[in-house]
């Protein structure tokens, strides 16, 4: 994996982090689910632009 994929992956960990922390402090379980359930597929996103 390259640096510039393995950037984008840290960009987008610490952007979910960022948005799963603020629904929780909400009290908006039902946005940490609907994130925690995308997350996956935008990652598998990123790694398969990189292939």
């Amino acid at each position: 994996m390259n640096d510039a994929t393995v950037r984008r992956l840290q960009a987008l960990d610490d952007e979910y982090t960022a948005a799963v922390n603020a629904a929780i402090e909400e009290g908006r379980d039902d946005l940490v689910q609907h994130l925690a359930a995308e997350y996956p597929d935008h990652a598998a996103e990123i790694m398969e632009e990189a292939a």
